[in-house]
């Protein structure tokens, strides 16, 4: 009886093991197949049309950054896929996140757009990004905003929208190129960026929050007279007939975000593509 208890034990056991074992390769396939990159459309043209498919998995689109990140710490998503500056501020955020390049050949250029029937205020723009260019001031805020990730929140310069020459439209959530600040005001590269142009040619802007796919009817309807236009993807043209888009102050591309996610695996999958 000892013998055959001890049989039914050691059966036991090994039984346990295999259905264990048969449990971890069914888990790996469900893990396959369900595989999900967090993306929200920050540019034009969409990112779903220049990233038909991800590098591993099936998209999961967002309609905010915020949202996007907590589901990422929340294991609902495997990764990112996020402007590099956007990237590179997460992981000053939380250093246990790993990032890394999302392939070569999409750089987006970074302009602002207005109405196609201002053209004052176009001038006025293209002038002041040549000026700033020109004198160092753009590489400086650009140093001290995107390539050290800056965490001030100070919008130095912002005035009340009843006072201001202009108004800006921020959607607040692509830091560190913008976003709302503990105390609630747009903050970040751009309106610092803004706020130097004010200064060099002697206007003012102020700073009103706006959906992502808001800002175009924001815009035409002149509720707000500027936008950021994070677009001119190499390969597509993104052009419109309704807007005059500046020339371009930086230059973005793209990378992957993962939280606990094997990233080798996702930069192997991409380079299989």
């Amino acid at each position: 009886m000892k013998k055959m208890r001890r049989f039914m034990t050691i059966g036991l056991i090994l039984l346990m093991v295999v259905a264990m074992a048969g449990c971890g390769e069914q888990n790996d396939t469900v893990e396959e197949e369900n595989i999900q990159c967090g993306i929200m459309n920050w540019q034009e043209p969409s990112d779903l049309e220049i990233f038909p498919t991800p590098a591993l998995g099936e998209w999961k689109e967002y309609a905010n950054l915020t949202t996007m990140v907590l589901d990422l710490n929340a294991g609902n998503v495997e990764y990112l896929l996020v402007p590099a500056s956007v990237a590179n501020y997460l992981k000053a955020q939380d250093d246990s996140l790993t990032i890394a390049p999302g392939g070569a050949g999409v750089p987006t250029e970074i302009r602002m757009a207005v109405r196609s029937g201002e053209t004052d205020l176009y001038q006025l723009l293209q002038e002041g990004i040549q000026t700033l260019s020109g004198d160092g001031t753009l590489d400086q805020l650009i140093d001290t905003y995107i390539t050290n990730i800056s965490l001030n929140d100070s919008a130095d310069g912002a005035q009340a929208e009843e006072e201001a020459a202009y108004v800006v439209g921020v959607t607040g959530d692509l830091p560190p190129m913008d976003y709302v600040d503990a105390d609630g005001m747009p903050a970040g590269f751009n309106v610092a960026f803004m706020n130097e142009i004010a200064e060099t040619m002697n206007t003012s802007f102020s700073f009103v929050q706006v959906e992502a796919d808001a800002r175009l009817s924001a815009l035409s309807s002149g509720k707000i007279d500027v936008i950021f236009w994070y677009g001119n993807v190499q390969g597509y043209t993104t052009e419109r007939d309704d807007l005059l888009v500046t020339d371009a102050y930086y230059t973005d591309t793209v990378y992957y975000v993962t939280k606990s996610f094997d990233m080798d695996r996702i930069l192997e999958a991409m380079n299989n593509q």
